[in-house]
């Protein structure tokens, strides 16, 4: 797996009119503010602050705890600065919790299984694939239909279609340089099943700047739709007319030196003993872990049959059907898939995940087993290998982790299995159409 190199410049202090400060919440949404250049002086000297709410920030713009919230310590991270798309002189400023909310966010908890990675002798390399659906449709329209018939994009769209990509390649051409600008590589973007469906594959990039990149695609790409009168949809399964929308995440090893370590020549399936234990971990521990890249009620509607996605955390090699799809073309190619992440994945929780549990294989020798050989939604899985099937039980399953606990640190295990019980508790609090249809007359 090659990383590429920035396409670009990183702005220095000082080249920029103003700046877009914010912090990545636990829904992948970056919260931020527009300051000056001379307050974002001010704050790369002497500190930065910012309510210390966004740890309990839900989809619904609440709070699943209410609490007395407070202004916290920000670090911001200086070497992820970067031009910002949309407004000339602009940069674009990640920031961190450095109190005691550090212990519970995302980027924060990514940055400490990267550091734990050095500490082994390792870099994580990655890059994200999204699918996502464009809605013919606006914030307004969504709404006057109740988020119910919604019209596609690029309606005569066809599955790795040639003329979609002719008839509106001004606008594809457009995202693409704007997400080039902000330092985000495009490797390829294609038509996919359906109308409207497109996906984007990120180019290779060191961990936590693919789980930024990865974050702010999302942002850019439904910010640039909304330009366009379209909504980008990244909901894993929108309906029961639409396919399932994937947030796939390759991932692969290198020395401090940079050289890969998942490949062996020698190896019936090209891996090294680094790279199979890594694997093993994945296999091993993704059905306890798994609210960490499924963390809504929707992601698990993707999970069944008539969809592309995998049900199991099984593996193959090059196998599309499988929970991972290992790739061995070569050494720097060589990389794990992880296909089990829809695209409502928030990127720095479930890449934290991806890595630790990689790194847990490594340091317990895990065994991945065989790999599978056909259709892995049909293989045979084991009781412990079976994955949770809604948001509620992942979160239980969570919660008692010893895994988890070890990995993140009990603070987090806690209040990251409060946020999915909170999510669970407001679906189940909520009647559907479809209950009211089956039962109202029939009860």
């Amino acid at each position: 797996m090659t990383a590429s190199a920035a396409p670009h410049s990183w702005p220095k202090i000082g080249e920029f009119d103003v700046a877009h400060l914010g912090i990545f919440d636990f829904t992948g949404n970056f919260r931020e503010k527009r300051i000056d250049a001379s307050a974002f002086q001010t704050a790369l000297k002497s500190g930065w602050h910012f309510i210390d709410a966004l740890p309990f920030w839900m989809h619904d713009e609440t709070c699943f705890e209410d609490r007395g919230f407070i202004d916290e310590s920000v670090a911001i991270d200086e070497a992820a600065i970067r031009p910002y798309p949309f407004e000339p002189g602009a940069c674009l400023a990640i920031g961190e919790y450095s109190g005691p909310s550090a212990a519970i966010s995302p980027r924060a908890t990514l940055t400490r299984i990267v550091d734990k990675a050095a500490g082994m002798g390792f870099q994580a390399i990655g890059g994200f694939e999204f699918e996502t659906i464009f809605l013919d449709e606006t914030g307004p329209s969504l709404r006057e239909k109740g988020w119910k018939g919604v019209a596609p994009a690029f309606t005569e769209n066809r599955c790795w279609s040639g003329v979609a990509p002719a008839a509106d390649a001004a606008y594809f051409a457009e995202v693409q340089e704007k997400l080039r600008a902000a330092g985000i590589s495009l490797n390829h973007h294609c038509m996919e099943l359906g109308p409207g469906c497109v996906e984007y594959t990120l180019g290779p990039d060191p961990i936590v700047k693919a789980a930024d990149d990865a974050a702010l695609f999302k942002t850019f790409t439904k910010a640039m739709a909304r330009q366009h009168g379209l909504t980008a949809c990244f909901v894993s399964q929108l309906d029961d007319s639409f396919p399932g929308l994937c947030g796939h995440i390759n991932m692969s090893l290198r020395t401090a030196d940079g050289e890969p370590v998942f490949y062996d020549e020698s190896d019936p399936y090209k891996l090294s003993k680094t790279g199979r234990a890594f694997l093993g971990g994945i296999v091993a521990l993704t059905p306890e872990l798994m609210c960490m890249f499924a963390s809504t009620v929707n992601a698990y509607r993707r999970l069944r049959p008539g969809n592309w996605a995998p049900r199991a955390a099984n593996w193959g090699i090059g196998n599309y059907t499988c929970g991972v799809r290992v790739v061995t073309h070569n050494a720097k190619e060589t990389r794990f898939e992880f296909r089990l992440p829809g695209a409502d994945v928030a990127p720095h929780t479930a890449t934290a995940m991806m890595l630790a549990a990689g790194l847990w294989g490594i340091e317990n020798d895990a065994d991945p087993g065989e790999p599978v050989d056909g259709n892995g939604r049909l293989a045979e899985v084991s009781p412990d290998h079976a994955l949770p099937i809604s948001l509620e039980e992942a979160g239980h399953r969570f919660a008692k982790s010893d895994a988890a606990k070890a990995l993140f640190g009990e603070a987090f295990v806690q209040h990251y299995a409060a946020r999915c019980a909170a999510e669970s508790a407001a679906f189940h609090a909520h009647v559907s159409p479809f209950e009211l249809a089956r039962y109202l007359e029939t009860s």
